[in-house]
């Protein structure tokens, strides 16, 4: 048996952002890989992964139970307390070798910190990013608990640099969600009809007509507003006759307000031309997403794929504000008058070219050739010294 690898899965977007690694991991006989699936990633209402893990062939270990509902950020911060309570568990019997993890979510703080105490070596993906919210914390406390960092930019790469870490423990190689979007890019399947096989709710859209993509995720810091910020969108998106395949919110504190914000204008509206989604397979996702007129709300998938597609994006809020984008990214506020606007702007301008901030397609490839070559030990914290800081003298007559 190989390296013994574990990780954790707990949404959809994350999967999506480490599939090609997991594949290329299975399919190597240098690895063996441990899959645990946990929080949202097995329940129907946030993107179920279990079926999609199937069909992909990746088999899964562990099942965890431990999503406290509610939407409110004390049920997130419960959430988080449970997960390091089974996923402690969970590395004590694995023997792992090391962890795989990936972004900046509560879950992989917790699976880091569980690892950490347990002297588990953890590779953590998409470090160094800055997005504007909560996440930022927790990506850096992530990145200063991990051991080897898997970063996506050059400026991802500073940043983890001045946090500390050894520049012989980082690797810029892109990031694999790139690699789904580069082989979507090369055979670009055109008027792809999400209906067809997932069905939706709603009235059907018809793919040979120009369509929009929203998805708008609730912003834990500013908790009390997310209800009324979704209400301004709902009603930008209403007023723009367009059509709309619109996706349901992620599981973080204040989805609560967002869905209910979309249940009212989908039941007491029956809007024309507008179809809405729990989830998509990541390459179904974004093949919608490469052939949309328009991608609206403040899903990183706007600011990261989008930009290798070109596709226009209007991101609204400051769920991605200090995040780096291409030229096909329109910042506004959640107003409805400045989204409808700058939406309308977006159809007109029509396809962007191609950035390649995040990677050309070739990320998993790199990762799996550095996992191959690390070989993973259990070693001490290094000393400033070892990092490359000197230590400041003080001169002990000061008085």
């Amino acid at each position: 048996m190989g390296k013994k690898l574990v990780t954790f899965l707990t949404t959809r977007a994350q999967y999506a952002r480490i599939k090609t690694v997991l594949l290329g991991l299975q399919r190597s006989p240098e690895f063996s890989l441990e899959v645990v699936l946990s929080g949202g990633a097995t329940v129907h209402d946030y993107g179920d992964l279990r079926p999609v893990l199937e069909g992909d062939g990746v088999d899964i270990d562990h099942e965890l139970t431990n999503l406290l509902d509610g939407g409110s950020p004390v049920a997130q911060a419960k959430t988080t307390g449970l997960e390091l309570i089974e996923y402690s568990s969970v590395i004590n019997r694995s023997d792992a070798d090391a962890l795989i993890l990936t972004g900046d979510r509560f879950e992989t703080m917790a699976a880091t910190l569980a690892a950490s105490y347990q002297n588990v070596p953890v590779c953590h993906f998409e470090g160094g990013e800055i997005t504007g919210s909560v996440d930022d914390k927790v990506r850096h406390a992530t990145t200063k608990m991990s051991d080897y960092h898997f970063v996506s930019t050059e400026r991802s790469e500073k940043i983890v640099r001045s946090l500390g870490e050894h520049p012989d423990t980082i690797y810029r190689t892109g990031c694999p969600s790139i690699d789904i979007a580069a082989e979507i890019e090369q055979n670009r399947a055109d008027n792809y009809d999400p209906q067809e096989e997932y069905g939706g709710v709603g009235d059907r859209v018809n793919v040979d007509e120009p369509y929009i993509v929203v998805q708008y995720h609730p912003i834990p810091t500013k908790y009390q507003s997310n209800y009324e910020k979704t209400r301004s969108l709902v009603n930008a998106v209403d007023k723009s006759d367009v059509n709309v395949f619109w996706f349901w919110p992620n599981m973080d504190a204040g989805t609560d307000q967002v869905s209910k914000a979309i249940r009212e204008y989908r039941e007491a509206e029956s809007p024309d031309g507008v179809r809405f989604f729990i989830n998509l397979e990541p390459e179904d996702y974004l093949t919608l997403v490469s052939n949309a007129a328009c991608v609206v709300g403040n899903s990183s998938v706007g600011i990261r794929e989008c930009s290798y597609f070109g596709t226009p994006v209007v991101n609204v809020g400051s769920r991605q504000s200090n995040r780096e984008r291409g030229p096909n990214v329109v910042d506004v506020e959640c107003e409805m008058l400045a989204i409808k606007e700058a939406l309308r702007s977006q159809i007109e301008h029509g396809e962007y070219d191609s950035s390649f901030i995040y990677g050309s397609g070739e990320a998993s490839s790199k990762i799996i050739d550095v996992l191959s070559s690390i070989t993973f030990e259990r070693k001490d914290p290094m000393s400033p010294e070892q990092i490359g800081i000197q230590p400041e003298v003080k001169d002990s007559s000061a008085r």
